[in-house]
């Protein structure tokens, strides 16, 4: 099952790919957004997700994803701390944290 997250994306042509990215030291990790700046046109993304993610999972990426990349179109790369690749696109990797409770 598709989620509406997923969903949004596809309709904006950034399907999530299944790569294996080579991070099996770190399992906490399920994927990763690049996002490059297109002129005056606005921004292009590409989302990789760990292979045989849970659906749970994926749709948290994918909801994660949407949020990400509407903050990056308003406020840039500064908020969320995304990394500027030598190819000039930004990245931004999504690692699971288990946050204590309050």
């Amino acid at each position: 099952m598709t989620s509406d997250a997923e969903r949004r994306l596809l309709e904006m042509g950034w399907p999530l790919e299944e790569v294996d990215f080579g991070r099996e030291d770190e399992p906490d990790i399920d994927g990763c957004a690049v996002v490059s700046v297109v002129g005056d046109e606005g921004i292009a993304a590409s989302f990789v997700i760990r292979p045989g993610l849970a659906e749970e999972l994926r749709a948290g990426f994918a909801e994660w994803a949407v949020q990400k990349v509407d903050r990056f179109a308003e406020h840039g790369p500064e908020p969320d701390g995304w990394q500027h690749r030598s190819d000039g696109d930004w990245q931004l990797w999504a690692r699971r944290v288990e946050m204590p409770p309050i």
